[in-house]
């Protein structure tokens, strides 16, 4: 996987409309930079069959595809109807899966654990290259690597606003098991960046779509609008260091946001950002330019750990846990 993953989650909806030929044109361009895994899920409307077709023209040694098998009930979920799932998004995706990310609702019902086996079966019959997860918490990740799931990535949500992969060291028995993250939500859908520094917090006009009404909940679950306004006044004097330092001489808050996470994560994993254009390629781009020093850290998390939230671990707070 590159670094950074194109995702392609607004091709779902609730990100206003789209053409499929620009899409296509965005994707190549990622691609020419460097950008090449795209990620997408069996549930993000047509995003598989979007995908399939540049997936399959630029063949699997120039880029890579990420899918999601998502199950919101363990009804009628037979190793049977795995499979044909995952033959489906297979074709759908242009043949190749390099990483089969498996989402399961109903945690309290441990059929996931099954599943998960049932997948490193498929894995190892050569269905897909690799096994992952998504938005699962750390006990039931526990529970699936004991049993044997061949698990490699996690993709969850991670930023200076959202640390529930950290604190609830979920992050650490990661990295000690061989398991990377996948970090979406790194910039909190442009929060993160230098358009809200000194500013208002997103009022009406700026929710405009299903992202920024996720991280402007995320946002405040983190604290005051005052407590974010901090984070970006840190993050904006790390940016100008580190432009002055000739590291990165057009460096931004975006930039800080997507290498924070990037230089804390343990398990040296990637950050995944949302596509819906190429404007932001060369800043995407130059996030791997640097990296940040541990006084730029230590000032970024001093503002951090001021947090009020989210509590708990990995997804226990939208399954209602909290």
């Amino acid at each position: 996987m590159s670094k950074t993953i194109q995702g392609y989650w607004q091709l779902a909806g609730g990100h206003g409309k789209y053409d499929i030929e620009n899409v296509h044109r965005t994707m190549k361009s990622h691609v020419s930079s460097g950008i090449t895994t795209f990620d997408t899920a069996d549930i993000y409307g047509p995003s598989e069959s979007i995908i399939g077709p540049i997936a399959k023209e630029l063949t699997p040694s120039l880029c890579g595809v990420n899918t999601k098998l998502c199950l919101f009930s363990s009804k009628d979920v037979t190793k049977e109807s795995i499979r044909a799932r995952v033959l489906k998004s297979k074709d759908r995706v242009g043949g190749n899966i390099d990483v089969l990310q498996f989402f399961w609702a109903e945690e309290t019902n441990p059929k996931f654990v099954d599943v998960s086996l049932w997948l490193t079966e498929m894995r190892e019959e050569g269905l897909f290259g690799e096994l992952g997860v998504t938005n699962f918490d750390l006990p039931c990740l526990r529970k699936m690597v004991k049993a044997g799931a061949q698990i490699r990535t996690n993709q969850v949500q991670h930023s200076a606003l959202d640390r529930r992969p950290i604190q609830s060291g979920q992050a650490d028995y990661c990295a000690s098991n061989d398991i990377k993250l996948i970090s979406f939500g790194t910039v909190g859908a442009g929060i993160l960046s230098d358009a809200y520094l000194n500013r208002g917090k997103p009022d009406s006009t700026d929710i405009d779509s299903t992202s920024m009404r996720m991280y402007t909940g995320t946002s405040s679950r983190f604290g005051s609008w005052e407590l974010v306004q901090e984070l970006l006044q840190i993050m904006d004097a790390v940016a100008q260091n580190v432009r002055t330092s000739g590291r990165c001489p057009d460096c931004n808050i975006s930039n800080i946001a997507q290498r924070y996470v990037l230089d804390t994560d343990p398990t040296n994993g990637c950050v995944l950002i949302g596509v819906r254009n190429d404007k932001h390629i060369s800043e995407n781009v130059r996030t791997h330019q640097f990296v940040l020093g541990k006084g730029e850290i230590d000032a970024i998390s001093k503002i951090v750990d001021k947090r009020n939230g989210p509590k708990g671990d990995v997804w226990e707070l939208e399954r209602g846990y909290i």
